[in-house]
């Protein structure tokens, strides 16, 4: 349970369950986002902008978590909120405790459901793990890094920052994933990936 007012910021629906959770704190949506559909158990704050965000920290104060998936959009969406930013951990998520004492210190995290990481894994601020990814012992998570649903990174890996895993992909240990990366989903990571490259398939390939 969360113990301050909060607002979200950016859509997503992997979340409802805990919005509902913490209904008697939770302030509205800030988004951009146009689909009304989207609104049926949400409060609407403002928009994504430094104009909107001044109103309301004014009246509210509250403390932010920014879900969007887009790495570098997060990190620009931190520099708006700013010391209101938050982790969020979800209470059906495992941590090693070596590695929950490195994430306190950081900010903008977010770890879903069923999600396990190891010990001694080093995580930068405003790192996204879907759901049940798995982060086994040794590893290090640049800033802004997202990992898709059911990706696995084995011991020793490093991505690099503003990356992309792809939902249900498998990175081997010791492998290092340079910045700015996409894996595709489902993709089977041997070889070590360059900056900037897209890879895809099983074994992984460059296009």
């Amino acid at each position: 349970m969360i113990k301050k007012n909060f607002c979200m910021v950016g859509v997503d629906a992997d979340f409802d369950d805990f919005i509902l959770e913490n209904k008697n704190k939770y302030l509205g949506l800030i988004s951009n986002f146009k689909n009304k559909k989207y609104t049926h158990k949400h409060k609407k704050l403002g928009k994504e902008n430094l104009k909107d965000w001044i109103n309301i920290k004014k009246k509210f104060n509250p403390e932010v978590i920014i879900c969007v998936d887009s790495g570098k959009m997060r990190e620009s969406l931190r520099k708006i909120y700013g010391k209101n930013v938050i982790n969020l951990i979800s209470k059906e998520a495992f941590i090693s405790p070596s590695t929950l004492k490195n994430i306190k210190k950081k900010r903008g995290i977010l770890v879903n459901k069923l999600v396990y990481i190891s010990s001694r894994v080093k995580i930068k601020d405003g790192v996204k793990f879907h759901i049940n990814s798995q982060i086994h012992h040794d590893v290090s998570i640049g800033k802004y890094v997202t990992l898709a649903p059911k990706c696995t990174l084995l011991g020793g890996v490093k991505i690099g920052d503003y990356s992309y895993i792809g939902a249900g992909s498998i990175i081997k240990q010791g492998i290092k994933i340079g910045s700015n990366c996409i894996i595709g989903a489902g993709s089977v990571i041997l070889k070590n990936v360059k900056d900037n490259s897209t890879v895809v398939g099983n074994p992984g390939k460059y296009l």
